[in-house]
């Protein structure tokens, strides 16, 4: 019988799943992992820092809907990727972490690289788990990866020890599960899909939230129909955004503050009610906001807000159960004035924004910045956003067409996700054009990675250079006084001859009619490259946008 190690049946288990990409770095003890990508034709893609690994897999999530997959060396590799992991974790995405550790064997004894990973995983995890014998190692992915993707879905972990890595054991004695997950898609009760949708119908100003879960759901066309059908004006949180099309005349992302603290009525489709959503309370809402919670996690429902109405189910599943409704009930509605005054809270802050957009400035405005990026970019391209003020900007200025074409940091604010998430983004997608813009601080995380891009994927990534920690220095400024400025600033630094030092394509821009020329050289070299953009480092969403928009 033909023997096999722990390791390769990995990489075997792993191919069977359907993975042909894995991020990590080699180290010991995954080197019969590393080896086994060669036998099972697996993709190694080589970062220079584990955390940038772990972003990378999550990525991928992020950008094809399905789990991706990490590799870590024992020790200070694994707990080097914590970072990501939470970041994962935070945003509830399915990826699966894999850390190597050190022996069975020595546990306890103080062994090369020995420290308790597994119980600094556990808690930024969904499930985690230690893998006893090799033999079961396609068992465990198995069982890691129906924790990933159902319920609600988030990161899993398997702790593979060295001493399980190496063993050697008969093939055929390996059971490679087949069939251990179900596609049924939850629904509604039926009672509580019509008690929504009469509520909705008795509505004034209703608002649709469209939440991370219609992604997760892979719910976009079902939510489209649904939103075109009923005449429902909605918002989107950043995963949520490109379910439906950000030009459509239903989005009214430009007036959320607006549509948030003014709607009588609001359905949240698979949107948690965090941070990013206000937790549902005043003043960020009416305080007699009716809330109408769907969501495949139950514990969801109620969370920081009573709810009118509570739907446990899949978002596909549950918007296909309120699609009569919205036919032959809220099509018939009439809207006409609540849309109006949405239209024109939305062209109130667009034409606030009007000169910033147009500003001949130099150093140039993050506005101007964002709508060259905006106005350059194919319709379906992929876009990662990182920093803080820069993420502001980039989010108001730059739109989404396509579901899963927007990244940025998410619930957790971890910064450092752009360049590694938009790295794993060509690498799904590389017939599309994928830009990284991060501010200059946010860069500093991960900024090596700029030499993965060179030898796996040729993104362009675009710093927002204002040399210092913009949105500290603002706070601080405001805070404590423009004297009171400390430990927020950067060294003036040109970023893209570091991308040239790697050998991709780098160039610096000072001027906002030089941005458009450069981004078209950028991305006609066909190499990795790095844009440069010294922008005012006075400039503040805080004065550029209505506060809270």
């Amino acid at each position: 019988m033909a023997k096999m190690d722990g390791g390769h049946l990995v990489t075997r288990a792993l191919k069977r799943e359907g993975f042909d990409v894995l991020f990590g770095i080699s180290g010991g003890p995954i080197f019969q992992i590393v080896d086994g990508c060669l036998d099972d034709d697996i993709r190694l893609v080589h970062v220079r820092h584990e955390q940038a690994a772990a972003m990378m897999a999550h990525g991928w999530a992020r950008v094809t809907g399905k789990p991706g997959v990490a590799a870590f060396a024992s020790g200070p590799g694994t707990i080097n990727a914590a970072t990501g992991v939470a970041n994962a974790h935070s945003n509830a995405s399915p990826v699966l972490y894999i850390g190597g550790s050190s022996r069975m064997a020595m546990d306890e004894m103080g062994g090369f690289q020995e420290i308790d990973q597994f119980e600094v995983m556990r808690p930024i995890t969904k499930w985690a788990h230690i893998v006893p014998d090799a033999r079961r190692i396609p068992e465990f992915i198995s069982i890691a990866l129906r924790h990933a993707n159902t319920g609600r879905p988030g990161p899993v972990y398997l702790d593979i020890p060295g001493d399980i890595l190496s063993q050697q054991v008969d093939e055929e004695s390996v059971w490679y599960p087949t069939c251990s997950r179900s596609a049924a898609r939850p629904l509604g009760d039926p009672a509580q899909v019509s008690r929504a949708i009469d509520l909705l119908s008795k509505a004034e100003r209703p608002l649709v939230i469209i939440g991370s879960g219609v992604w997760w759901s892979q719910a976009a066309e079902e939510v489209g129909r649904f939103i075109e059908a009923s005449g429902l004006p909605f918002v989107a949180t950043p995963m949520g955004r490109g379910a439906v099309p950000d030009d459509s005349p239903q989005c009214f992302g430009s007036a959320r503050s607006f549509a948030l603290k003014n709607a009588d009525t609001i359905l949240v489709l698979g949107g948690r009610l965090n941070w990013i959503l206000g937790f549902g309370r005043p003043p960020r809402y009416a305080p007699d906001v009716r809330m109408i919670q769907v969501d495949i996690e139950p514990s969801e429902l109620g969370h920081n807000k009573d709810m009118a109405v509570g739907i446990v189910g899949d978002i596909k599943a549950v918007v296909g159960q309120l699609m009569p409704g919205a036919e032959e009930v809220l099509s018939k509605k009439a809207w006409g004035e609540w849309h109006g005054r949405l239209r024109e809270a939305a062209g109130a802050n667009d034409e606030r924004m009007e000169p910033l957009r147009r500003s001949n400035q130099a150093p140039v405005h993050p506005i101007r910045l964002c709508t060259e990026i905006a106005e350059f970019l194919d319709r379906d391209a992929i876009v990662a956003v990182d920093g803080g003020e820069i993420l502001d900007f980039g989010r108001m200025s730059i739109p989404t067409y396509y579901p899963g074409h927007r990244i940025n940091c998410g619930t957790f604010g971890c910064l450092g996700v752009g360049v590694p998430m938009a790295i794993a983004a060509k690498i799904a997608f590389p017939n599309k054009q994928v830009l990284c813009l991060t501010g200059d601080g946010a860069f500093g995380f991960n900024g090596m990675e700029l030499e993965t891009a060179v030898r796996h994927a040729p993104t362009v990534t675009v710093v927002a250079n204002d040399s210092q920690w913009g949105q500290c220095v603002h706070i601080q400024q405001r805070s404590y006084g423009t004297d009171r400025v400390i430990d927020t600033r950067i060294s003036p630094s040109r970023y893209d001859l570091m991308m040239k030092a790697f050998g991709g394509h780098g160039e610096h821009v000072e001027r906002p009619e030089d941005i458009r020329p450069a981004l078209e050289r950028a991305f006609a070299s066909g190499k990795a490259a790095c844009i440069d953009v010294a922008i005012d480092p006075e400039a503040s969403p805080r004065t550029a946008f209505r506060e809270g928009d």
